[in-house]
């Protein structure tokens, strides 16, 4: 019973949601807010020369700064200006220049406005579970954000065309609702950078725009119960709204005035044909199921009738139709019918989480999991409702504790968190779609988060190299922090933007070099030797960022090979350390010089005397056939690979792998990709020199960790006394490394006896497992581990909890590591070694 009266006060509490109420205000046709109750609290902003219905070249933001390209201002036909309307809550937070940069934005659904949300979420109104979403200590937490309930375009308080123009209205378009309260937030609001979009139904589908329109401006977004797309690839959608303008426009008076009725009085208005689209939206808005539970006089007043045979037949729908206009409805319907973001999807850089209804008849699952797919990173809670569509309102009460729901948010508060400066050098990364040969592949096809320096550092051996380098600060501080950041073996610099720009936001100073033969510090080496050692690299940057950027003490941030080169860096140079971050490092483990690398067939991979020898490397190595093997990767198996795909030669069917580089298909991870990808498009030398580095670096790896060798640095890693943040991933699948040296259990072979060792000598690390991640915890968690690098480095903690390790751990989830499979194509000896 108590399910079945849940489910009635949220029947009555639509009922509420989609009348508002029946005291109209002094405005002729529609008045100015939903919820009258709440017009009070409602603000409105005018935008002079606002172009309407253009068209917006995503590329370049500069042309529709007062909307599309071609567009029609309001002021052109007589109008005044555009009109929007929101509605605050919470506390503003204001950096120096007075801006506001812990907003969050509410965009409002089909037939409601801010007024509704505030009902809604602020309030707490039935259908959203009766309990409050935004407030004090709330999901959207208003001691923390401020937050901007919108009105949308054509609905309610903003310009809409029953204000005067009518059908002379221009037709308007997603991209215009959100230009519009983007103008709104910057140039009325002073907002300065956005915490969180969200909204339900057609708020979630602006929600998505957001992102792409405005990627830099946009921290998080969370649609919930929106899309992507509702032309004609979501027929079902589009039918059923084409239905309700069909019967709007089949209406006598619409027919008669051929939609300019606006001469007439309100009550001469096609009510009847506004009452029959909301009758076919209400057909559906439900799933069948549900509706097939309802008796007669339950679902009657919501039945269209020409001729009502009672007082309580198609009331509902009559009432409903009274409270709107039929050309508003009809030109808010037909925004959907060209909306189709999908090809710009990858724009988006926000942390995202979105939220469907599974069985929702208005807005596909289906396609809220193809939208999914193709944003950056993007996570999905989906859960079916007795109430179908409806089920967006009470989502997030429903899903609070979820523990995915739990680290978007604590995502979104870190994020907001690092908003202390700008980092304004940032530019969008990426690998460009045309690729000349001919040209350098690294110089002139890829983009790094921020510009690129090259400087000439020397080893000690007086080998000059050309390096390239990100430095960055964009704070005040005269002597701040620094992190310098150190990429692992087949990676480069710029793939770790997001931890760079995470910890310029909050006031470091970061140095990023490439290392010999790698990303930028490729080209300007063309001529030198692929063999170089460890410890030759480790010289190279310390003059670099020691003797050439004059940086005397900084932390070290390392990521698998750069986890072990930053260990050895520590040892020779513990003055120039203040503490080590490692990111999944090797050096954690010993190896043989001899390795089996066939049936009955073993080799010396790591004799002494190979390191700066690559003609002697080659003669030992070749037997592996993993270098020709690289060499020969296609593209489509370096896409397979890096996402734990495997693909059959002869079938082509892709099955899952054990191998892999990225879980989480997020912005950094999509830039290492193409950057691999690219490489086997590009410059033939430089692809060379990539792939004999990337198998090379193997040897560079080992030949430090010679079991036979007691001064190896393995061994002496305990004499480190700054101090350590460790961290490794659930999933890790190349650590430990089972074809050189047996072990296959990461935490008993590998962590425990490190975290023992380093207690025995005083410094024991901070430990932090991340679940479901692996090798690439930058990439997988880009917020989370950034912001734990950040308070490393800042406030010497980490937070080593996370929401959904702590639902494992009370689950009884084991922390294990996967076993390792070969490295496709080639032979066994390279499984976990692609650090």
């Amino acid at each position: 019973m108590a399910g079945r009266d849940a489910l009635n006060r949220c029947l009555l509490s639509l009922i509420v949601l989609l009348l508002g109420t029946a005291i109209a205000t002094a405005q002729p046709f529609t008045r100015r807010s939903s919820q009258v109750q709440h017009d009070g609290l409602k603000k409105t902003y005018e935008i002079a020369n606002f172009r309407l219905g253009g068209k917006y070249d995503l590329t370049d933001p500069s042309k529709w700064e007062n909307g599309g390209e071609g567009g029609v201002t309001l002021e052109s036909l007589g109008a005044g200006k555009l009109r929007t309307a929101y509605i605050a809550v919470g506390n503003a937070r204001r950096n120096a220049a007075g801006e506001i940069t812990n907003a969050i934005v509410i965009n409002s659904y089909y037939s409601g406005d801010s007024t509704d949300m505030y009902e809604q979420w602020v309030k707490g109104a039935a259908l959203s579970g009766g309990v409050p979403i935004i407030g004090p200590g709330r999901p959207i937490d208003t001691d923390r954000y401020y937050v901007i309930m919108v009105d949308p375009l054509g609905t309610w308080g903003a310009s809409k065309p029953s204000d005067g123009l009518g059908i002379k209205f221009p037709q308007y378009s997603y991209y215009d609702m959100v230009q519009a309260n983007y103008r709104l937030l910057r140039d009325e609001l002073k907002v300065a950078r956005v915490a969180l979009v969200t909204g339900v139904s057609m708020g979630g589908t602006q929600t998505y725009v957001w992102g792409v329109m405005h990627p830099e401006y946009v921290s998080a977004l969370m649609p919930i119960g929106g899309t992507t797309q509702s032309d004609g690839d979501d027929p079902v959608g589009n039918w059923t709204f084409q239905m309700m303008t069909a019967a709007i426009q089949g209406d006598p008076v619409w027919q008669a005035t051929e939609g300019d009725y606006y001469k007439l009085p309100k009550e001469k208005h096609p009510v009847p044909g506004v009452a029959f689209g909301w009758s076919i939206l209400g057909m559906t808005g439900y799933d069948f199921s549900f509706r097939t539970t309802q008796n007669w006089a339950a679902v009657q007043p919501e039945i269209f009738y020409w001729d009502p045979p009672n007082e309580k037949a198609g009331l509902n729908v009559i009432n409903r139709a009274k409270l709107y206009d039929a050309v508003d409805l009809v030109w808010r319907n037909r925004v959907g019918e060209t909306h189709n973001v999908n090809p710009y999807l990858g724009r988006i850089q926000a942390r995202t989480l979105v939220m469907h209804i599974t069985n929702d008849l208005w807005l596909n699952f289906k396609l809220a999991q193809k939208a999914v797919d193709r944003v950056p990173g993007a996570d999905l809670i989906a859960q079916e409702s007795p109430v179908a569509h409806y089920g967006v309102f009470p989502i997030i009460n429903q899903r609070k504790n979820d523990p995915k729901f739990v680290a978007f948010m604590d995502d979104v508060a870190a994020l907001d968190r690092a908003q202390k400066f700008v980092d304004k050098n940032y530019r969008v990364p990426g690998v460009a779609q045309t690729i000349d040969p001919k040209k350098s592949f690294w110089k002139a096809y890829v983009t790094y988060p921020y510009p690129v320096k090259f400087g000439s550092a020397k080893d000690k051996s007086g080998n000059s190299w050309e390096i390239g380098y990100m430095d960055e600060y964009a704070g005040t501080d005269k002597d701040p922090k620094v992190l310098v950041i150190i990429h692992g073996k087949g990676a480069f610099g710029g793939h770790y933007g997001n931890i760079m720009q995470y910890a310029l936001r909050s006031g470091l100073r970061v140095i990023v070099p490439d290392l010999p033969h790698y990303g930028m510090s490729g080209p300007g080496n063309l001529d030198k030797n692929p063999a170089r050692t460890m410890q030759d690299m480790r010289e190279v940057i310390y003059d670099l960022v020691v003797n050439q950027l004059g940086v005397k003490k900084a932390y070290y941030l390392g990521h698998s090979l750069g986890g072990q080169f930053v260990v050895g860096y520590a040892l020779t140079w513990p003055d120039a350390v203040q503490g080590l971050a490692l990111e999944a490092p090797s050096g954690l483990e010993e190896y043989p010089r001899e390795i089996t690398i066939a049936k009955d067939k073993k080799a010396t991979l790591f004799a002494d005397g190979l390191g700066r020898d690559f003609d002697k490397w080659k003669q030992v190595w070749d037997q592996t056939g993993i270098l020709a093997a690289e060499k020969a990767r296609s593209e489509q198996n370096v896409r397979d690979f890096f996402y734990f795909k495997k693909r059959d030669p002869d079938t082509g069917v892709v099955s899952a792998a054990k191998s892999g580089y990225f879980f989480n298909d997020s912005e950094y991870a999509r830039f290492h990709t193409e950057q691999r990808a690219g490489l086997t498009k590009g410059n033939p030398k430089e692809l060379d020199q990539w792939c004999n580095v990337f198998i090379f670096d193997i040897y560079t790896i080992g030949a430090e960790l010679q079991q036979d060798d007691p001064k190896n640095l393995y061994e002496r890693v305990t004499q480190i006394k700054a101090p350590i943040f460790l961290a490794f991933g659930d999933k890790e699948p190349f650590i430990p490394t089972p074809a050189f040296n047996g072990l296959t259990d990461l935490g008993r072979d590998v962590i425990t006896p490190f975290m023992t060792r380093m207690t025995n000598a005083g410094n024991r690390p901070m430990l932090k497992i991340y679940p479901e991640t692996g090798h690439f915890i930058h990439t997988d968690n880009p917020v989370e581990y950034a912001a734990d690098v950040v308070d490393f480095v800042t406030n010497g903690e980490v937070d080593t909890s996370s929401p959904l390790g702590t639902d494992r751990m009370i689950k009884g989830a084991v922390v294990s590591a996967l076993p390792v499979a070969p490295t496709p194509p080639g032979a066994a000896p390279t499984a976990g070694l692609n650090k």
